[in-house]
Parts: C-alpha cells; sequence; structure tokens
C-alpha cells in the first residue's frame, strides 16, 4: 500500500476554505489515506483564486497596492505550502518504509526460520516493533498535524483580518471620495442654479419695467399732442393781448416775458435729483435730508441721502429708530402709498416713489440693523416695485439676488411676488385672517406672515425678557424669532 500526498492536499484544502470564510475542523484518518490522484491541484492557484474570489466579491476594483499586498501573500503561502508538503512527504516515506508486512509473509518467514536461534530476534518480534514504530509515527504525525492547523488557522485569521481591514478602509476611502464629489457636484449646480435664476429674474423685471416705461411714455406723448391740439389758439390770444401795451418795444417784450415763464418751471424739474445718487453725482457728499424728482409726474419727496455708507449714494426708504415720541405705522393704504414721517427721523418714503424709482431701473437694496450691541447688513443684487393695481391691489415686491457674504440672513425672499397689505387692504398670502392685524398693523409684503416684520411696533424699554409675540420689529433671518431690532435702515441704489 503506498501512502503519498494525499494527507498534505487535506490540510492545504482545509486552509483554502478558512481563507474564503468557512471554518471546517480537518480530519486524519488512521488507517486509510489513499485519495483519488484526479483531485491533486495545484496548492498555491487554489488558495490564491479563493483570496482573490473573497477579495473580488467587495471590492469589483482593486487598487494597484492592494493587488502587490495579495500576490505577496500567495507566493507567501506557496512557499510554506511547499515546504510543507516536502516535510511530509518525507514522514509518510520513512513510514511506508517501517511499516510491518503483511500476515501471510509474515507466517511463511517464520517457517522458514524455525526456532529462533540464541542471539538473534525472532520475525514476530521485528514484526511487533516496525508496528510499534508505525503507530508511534502516526501519532506524532497526528499531533504534528494538529499543530500546523491550530497554525495555519491562526495565520490565515490574522491574514483574512488584515485583507478585510483594507478592504474596509478602500472602501470607506472609495465612499468617502464619492460622498465628496458629489457635495462638490451638488454645490456647484445650486450655485450655477441660482445664478441662473437670479439673471433670469433681473432680464424679466428690466423687461417688464421697460415695457411699462415705454407705455407710460407712449400715454404721456398721446396727452401731450392732445393738449397741444386743443392749446393751439391760447398763444395767438395771448400774443394779441400782450402786443397792444407795448407798442414801442413789441419785439424785445415778446421774447423776455416767454423765456422767463417757460425756462422757469423747466430749470426747477432739472435741478432736482431723480435719487441720492444723482444727487451725489451732482456734488452733494453729506448725509442728509434732500428734495428729490422721481417723476415728471411727481412732486418733489424729502428723503434721507446715506453718502457714506459703502460709497454713498443710497436713498432710505424706511428708517425705525428709537426717539422720544415713536412714529405709529399702523397706517391705511392710501398712507403707505404717500408716504409719512420725517426723513431725519423715522419715515416711510411712500410705495408711489418706490415705483417710479425702480421703474424700468431695478435697484440695490441694503438693510443694516441692531440688536442691542450687534450690527448686521443684509445685500440683495435688485429690488423693484410694481405699480398699484384697482387703487387697493399691486406695488408688487420684486426682490432678489441676496449677498451670502451678508451677516443679516435673507429674509426677504420669502415675500418675493407678493402684493403689498395694509390693516384695511389685505392682500397677503394667509387665509382666514390679516397678517398686517396679527403683526402689529403695519403695512408690508406679507405672505403667510413674515420672516421680516419692519413695519412692527417698536420694543418698549419696560417690556419683560422672553416675551414672545408677533407684532414687534423683527428680522428672524438673523437672531431667529422673537428677537428684537433696536434700529432698522432700508436703503436702496441703482445698480
Amino acid at each position: 500500500m503506498s501512502v503519498e500526498t494525499p494527507l498534505a492536499l487535506l490540510l492545504l484544502a482545509h486552509t483554502a476554505v478558512l481563507v474564503t470564510g468557512e471554518v471546517i475542523p480537518a480530519e486524519f484518518p488512521a488507517h486509510n489515506y489513499e485519495e483519488s490522484q484526479s483531485q491533486s491541484h495545484d496548492t498555491a492557484y487554489i488558495i490564491g483564486e479563493a483570496v482573490a474570489s473573497e477579495f473580488n466579491r467587495y471590492v469589483p476594483a482593486l487598487s494597484d497596492n492592494l493587488r502587490v499586498e495579495l500576490n505577496t501573500m500567495r507566493n507567501d503561502l506557496s512557499r510554506h505550502f511547499d515546504s510543507l508538503k516536502h516535510y511530509m512527504n518525507n514522514k509518510l516515506d520513512r513510514m511506508q518504509r517501517d511499516a510491518p508486512s503483511s500476515g501471510n509473509n509474515a507466517q511463511e518467514e517464520e517457517d522458514s526460520l524455525g526456532e529462533v536461534s540464541e542471539g538473534h530476534t525472532s520475525p514476530l518480534s521485528r514484526s511487533s516493533g516496525a508496528t510499534i514504530r508505525h503507530n508511534l509515527a502516526m501519532a506524532e504525525l497526528r499531533r504534528l498535524g494538529a499543530d500546523l492547523t491550530r497554525a495555519l488557522d491562526e495565520q490565515v485569521g490574522k491574514l483574512r483580518e488584515e485583507l478585510h481591514t483594507s478592504l474596509d478602509h478602500l472602501r470607506q476611502q472609495v465612499q468617502n471620495s464619492t460622498e465628496s464629489l458629489t457635495d462638490r457636484l451638488q454645490e456647484e449646480f445650486s450655485s450655477k442654479t441660482d445664478e441662473s435664476t437670479t439673471m433670469l429674474k433681473k432680464v424679466f423685471f428690466l423687461t417688464r419695467n421697460q415695457m411699462e416705461l415705454i407705455q407710460s411714455q407712449l400715454g404721456n406723448i398721446t396727452s401731450a399732442l392732445h393738449s397741444e391740439n386743443h392749446k393751439e389758439p391760447e398763444p395767438s390770444i395771448n400774443v394779441q393781448t400782450t402786443l397792444p401795451p407795448t407798442t414801442e418795444t413789441p419785439r424785445p417784450t415778446t421774447p423776455t416775458t416767454t423765456p422767463t415763464t417757460t425756462p422757469s418751471t423747466t430749470t426747477e424739474a432739472e435741478v432736482l435729483p431723480r435719487d441720492c445718487r444723482e444727487a451725489q453725482l451732482a456734488g452733494s457728499t453729506k448725509s442728509g435730508v434732500t428734495k428729490i424728482r422721481p417723476s415728471l409726474e411727481m412732486e418733489p419727496q424729502r428723503v434721507w441721502c446715506d453718502q457714506e455708507v459703502d460709497g454713498g449714494g443710497w436713498t432710505v426708504m424706511l428708517r425705525r429708530q428709537r426717539q422720544p415720541t415713536q412714529l405709529d405705522f399702523r397706517r391705511e393704504w392710501g398712507t403707505y402709498a404717500k408716504g409719512f414721517g420725517n426723513p431725519d427721523k423715522e419715515y416711510w418714503i411712500g410705495l408711489e416713489t418706490l415705483y417710479r424709482l425702480t421703474k424700468g431701473n431695478p435697484y440695490n437694496l441694503r438693510v443694516d440693523m441692531t440688536w442691542e450691541d450687534e450690527e448686521a447688513t443684509s445685500l440683495y443684487d435688485f429690488f423693484s416695485v410694481g405699480p398699484a393695481r384697482f387703487g387697493v391691489r399691486g406695488y408688487e415686491l420684486n426682490v432678489g439676488g441676496y449677498n451670502e457674504s451678508s451677516t443679516g440672513g435673507d429674509a426677504m425672499e420669502y415675500h418675493n411676488g407678493m402684493d403689498f397689505s395694509t390693516y384695511d387692504m389685505d392682500n397677503d398670502g394667509a387665509s382666514g385672517g390679516s397678517c398686517s392685524e396679527w403683526s402689529g398693523g403695519g403695512g408690508w409684503w406679507y405672505n403667510f406672515c413674515f420672516y421680516s416684520n419692519p413695519t412692527g411696533l417698536y420694543p418698549p424699554s419696560d417690556m419683560p425678557e422672553n416675551t414672545q409675540v408677533d407684532h414687534l420689529l423683527e428680522w428672524r433671518k438673523w437672531q431667529g424669532y422673537y428677537t428684537y431690532l433696536s434700529t432698522l435702515i432700508m436703503m436702496i441704489r441703482p445698480n
């Protein structure tokens, strides 16, 4: 009976099973070691394929560094297994040489030799000694196999743990890289989307305002032509009445009186700037009350011009501050359309003035506010107000392009697109009540209801701490809800 390498292959197959993750204890038969030679394979190839299969199952795309480590592990295992195979083959050869002969041969040998001669060992004794040596060798081989199995279990466990650790590390790196790339792409996409939206809004508002301006100019031209057609006979009457009293010098008198009346009204309209930016360009470099004429159809308006903040040219549209007697902002629709208050104190510029200023030319918006000893600013790229509609609706708010470097937060976007509301003209987005009434009675572009309430009641000095009401002066995107401001100034400038 020949006993060759199947025992070594059994150990190697057991090791390969351990690498793939399934622990099956090795068994060493006591008597029969013959197995089919067809099951003999290249040990290094089996181990390599098992490790590669485990590796590929977790990470489809292996990095070069891990491939190098895998090849090194495969080569080390191959060397160890070749050495083990050679050692166990030698052991098995020695066992084969020392194995006892069969029973028939022993009987024949005993018959042929006859009685045991003195000084010589009988064949039976030699057979018993070989059997003992064989059993001892088998016991030693089993012990050695068990020790090798435990050692291989430990080594393979360590290798598998290191491999899984490397795989987890690689997977985490891939995941982190993917998440970072996703976040960056999402941020870039959001930024480009916001920029595109802002640009489209600007183009839309500018186009709409330009169309309204053209329509207004056409109406003015039509009215002027109509009035000139009806006033054609008046100059002839005036000329006839002025000529007789000045018969001595008819020519000089007529040109003298006509230029003095006509240029007087024209000069007054041209001298007044349209806004504080034009006043600055005309030489006004100090902040203060300034008279402007936003439109030739309007009477001159007194406003506060800030010529110091951020290069100047700002027209203040709303100011809230502490003063001996606080201005009452609970006003009707018509009062908010016209404007009220004193420009050097608390005041509201008026919706019609805002419409005339921003018509066809969206403005920048700046909001400066204080709370206790802290200051903040919110900046917007464009701001405009639409015209009134039906006398009770309109003055729609168009605002956007919030500057992300601002410190006050975007408390205006929520109100964008809303018509102006007052306590007597409810145009807000709430149903079943009036945001103006709920928010202090002031006028604002309420939605449902507000993130900014600049026309709310001024916080009283004796107000208890932790007071939570909705009718006081707030800018909720800065300090949060129920943080009532000390001052607030809103101003606009052409962009």
